[in-house]
């Protein structure tokens, strides 16, 4: 990562603090719930006449974020039912479980989750519903992008590394075969189809991911400099040739002070960027009076979220469209 970089707090022990209080409420909530719901479940329903095979053995998949949903869906096609914990356009640092979520983890029988500390939250909850599914870090064993160790701030740095991988469509890929590779050893009757359709949806990220190396270029090397809301995008700058100089929330959930905007807007003066980017689950005003005071452009960019009626390629295109907007 770029040594201009400002670095953030770590994602382990800020969601373990964010969430210590108000997870204790919603624990209690959780307990009764599910306790309710198995001393009242209703006996097993056969299959309507109606009900085609591969409905009969959809394959119950629970995901934390819901950028993951379609990469579930694009390998399970009919085979898998998914659904995300994190609701659309919420911010997963702040997000605050409900007694619905733990309904779900006890339904499931697969969970997928990215790790490195991004869900603090969710092990307890897990844990909590008397869930038996099988859980997959989809981010387990990657190669990480680390805080340098001159980071003058070490207690900020991520401790596993930045969580946000799937912004590089290169570990999109290596969800996208682990995927594949849980939902075969769940289902082995679908085991083919799901590398198959695994298969299938990577020829589509490579070929999506060469049209944007391409978009990229016309970006002139002086402007290939990357300001963002959050640290979600350190990968997606390292793939396509950007750096990363600067973030306008150094930790989530906390505001920036006035002397670290100062020093943004100095940052971004000095080094000619032309545009910040804010993301949509983000009070864009900050990021609006920041552009503001530095002359720039504000644009969005989608990170835990694909835009609506969006997949995860989708999500990436609408990223390097608005990147070449800005900065182009």
């Amino acid at each position: 990562m770029p040594s201009g970089v400002q670095r953030p707090m770590a994602w382990g022990s800020w969601m373990a603090e964010r969430f210590r209080c108000s997870y204790l409420l919603a624990l209690f909530a959780v307990v009764l719930l599910v306790a309710c719901n198995r001393t009242a479940a209703p006996p097993p329903r056969e299959a309507s006449p109606a009900t085609t095979p591969a409905d009969a053995k959809q394959v119950r998949a629970v995901v934390s974020l819901p950028v993951f949903v379609s990469l579930v869906e694009a390998v399970g096609a009919d085979r898998v039912q998914v659904s995300s914990i994190v609701p659309a356009g919420t911010d997963p640092h702040t997000y605050q479980p409900a007694p619905r979520d733990a309904q779900a983890l006890a339904e499931a029988e697969v969970i997928f989750v990215n790790g490195l500390g991004l869900e603090g939250w969710l092990d307890d909850l897990i844990a909590s519903a008397g869930s038996s599914a099988r859980v997959v870090e989809l981010a387990e064993g990657l190669q990480t992008i680390q805080d340098a160790p001159s980071t003058p701030e070490p207690e900020h740095a991520h401790e596993a590394g930045n969580p946000h991988l799937w912004l590089d469509p290169g570990y999109a890929i290596e969800y996208v075969r682990r995927i594949a590779q849980a939902l075969g050893e769940i289902d082995p009757d679908g085991a083919a189809t799901y590398r198959a359709n695994a298969e299938r949806y990577i020829a589509e990220i490579e070929e999506f991911d060469a049209w944007a190396k391409e978009q990229v270029q016309r970006i002139p090397p002086e402007h290939r400099k990357l300001v963002t809301f959050h640290d979600a995008f350190p990968y997606f700058a390292e793939h396509y040739g950007l750096e990363l100089v600067g973030v306008i929330v150094l930790s989530p959930g906390r505001e920036p002070s006035p002397q670290e905007l100062a020093q943004l807007v100095d940052l971004i003066r000095r080094q000619g960027v032309p545009a910040i980017f804010t993301e949509p689950q983000f009070n864009p005003k900050l990021a609006e009076t920041l552009a503001r005071e530095a002359g720039v452009e504000v644009l969005e960019l989608y990170s835990d979220t694909p835009p609506a009626g969006e997949d995860y390629i989708g999500m990436m295109r609408r990223n390097v469209e608005h990147v070449v907007e800005g900065l182009a």
